[in-house]
């Protein structure tokens, strides 16, 4: 049958209709599966957005803490990192460590960050340490009941008693109050043990192998003496590895040393910063010119680098000493060099041995409210005579912490 042309007309148009409508609908169906594709992209782009302002403020955090250090990181002020919302809160398990969170929308991340302070310790010994005389010492009080009197890492002497006392209005464990006023605390069979001479006047030389003997608690040294194999107070002091010596001193007022005038010489640089950086030997004698009255209150720092350091008096100085070798002591015999010191007719009850390795000398009771660091591994810090030491961690000026990621909740692969 032959189909009129106006027939033929409509099938066309009903065939174009058809193929319209279907394509219309694949072209629908298309576009949803697109528009779909669309908002996840568009979700992706802003998911990974707030991810990169939530580690924004992680590494905001970050930078406030290394940059205000004497602060703790649950006290301060993150209002400058407004690309999110930041709290910290710190582990009850590990002091230490701090979570960090930081929330950009609804994406929050988590990160922990370590604050590792200064090395504690009244005073602080990588050389031979050897008390001569009664001591009255009040320690480092770490809270919340932690008290550190000495920390040494090799031989510990004593001729003579010592007794740790509460600091002002703290209380330290019992198990950390040392009082060697009491019989019997030399043990049997310990020949470098002494008490003939009667109590709390004991003669005792301790070295690594023998520590276990005589530090703990109800033995001769309670906990607030600290062997710690592994001392080296550099970096956590200062906050710069030893390689990096030279950036130290350029934040101190860095003078030579003197045998006859250096108290002289240090308290001028005091009046130009509060922390000076002495080269050489270095005789305080009286030390009375590094009084508070002299130089002022304000919390002090002292280093004596590769020099004898020796005192006499009976001075409180405000601030904390550090004596420092970077050179090797081993090769080098201390003997000549103390002869023109104020302190050498004192060195009579020092084997020619002790002289040789002899880099710290104190007479008297000249006494930093800061306390005392002797980096000066394999030399010998001697304290001559009685001291009562009453440390105060408040005379330490820019109590520097170190602040680090902690290994495995930041991205160190």
């Amino acid at each position: 049958m032959i189909l009129k042309a106006r027939q033929r007309g409509y099938v066309a148009l009903l065939v174009t209709s058809v193929i319209l409508l279907l394509a219309l609908i694949i072209s629908l169906a298309l576009s949803k599966s697109v528009f779909y594709q669309i908002k996840v992209a568009q979700n992706e782009v802003k998911m990974r957005k707030s991810h990169w302002k939530a580690e924004a403020g992680l590494e905001c955090a970050y930078s406030i803490n290394k940059l205000y250090k004497t602060t703790l990181p649950t006290d301060q002020d993150y209002s400058s990192c407004d690309l999110s919302t930041l709290t910290v809160t710190q582990s009850i398990t590990n002091p230490e460590h701090f979570l960090v969170s930081s929330t950009a929308d609804t994406v929050t991340l988590k990160k922990q960050i370590k604050v590792s302070g200064r090395t504690t310790g009244a005073i602080q010994a990588r050389s031979d340490l050897k008390l001569m005389g009664s001591y009255t010492f009040t320690p480092e009080f770490v809270e919340p009941d932690t008290c550190i009197s000495v920390r040494f890492q090799h031989k510990l002497s004593l001729a003579g008693g010592f007794v740790t006392k509460n600091p002002s209005g703290k209380i330290c464990k019992s198990s950390q109050l040392t009082d060697t006023q009491r019989p019997d605390l030399c043990v049997d069979g310990q020949a470098q043990c002494d008490d003939s001479r009667g109590v709390n006047d004991y003669r005792l030389t301790m070295d690594p192998e023998h520590e276990s003997h005589y530090i703990g608690d109800e033995k001769m040294f309670e906990d607030d003496f600290v062997y710690d194999e592994f001392l080296d107070p550099f970096e956590s002091f200062f906050g710069y590895p030893r390689s990096q010596i030279a950036t130290v001193k350029s934040d101190f007022e860095v003078i030579s040393g003197s045998t006859s005038n250096c108290q002289e010489l240090i308290k001028n640089a005091f009046a130009s910063k509060n922390q000076v950086w002495v080269t050489g030997d270095c005789d305080l004698k009286d030390g009375q010119k590094l009084s508070a009255s002299v130089i002022g209150s304000s919390p002090k720092v002292l280093v004596i680098e590769n020099g004898l350091l020796t005192a006499n008096g009976t001075n409180v100085f405000p601030g904390m000493i550090y004596h420092l070798f970077t050179s090797d002591i081993k090769s080098i015999d201390m003997t000549s060099r103390w002869s023109n010191l104020s302190t050498s007719a004192f060195l009579t009850g020092l084997s020619a041995t002790e002289k040789s390795k002899l880099t710290f000398y104190s007479h008297g009771s000249f006494r930093p409210k800061g306390g005392y660091v002797f980096d000066t591994e394999n030399g010998l810090s001697v304290f001559g005579s009685a001291v009562d030491l009453e440390f105060d961690a408040a005379s330490i000026p820019n109590d520097i912490k170190k602040v680090s990621w902690v290994r495995g909740s930041w991205n160190d692969l």
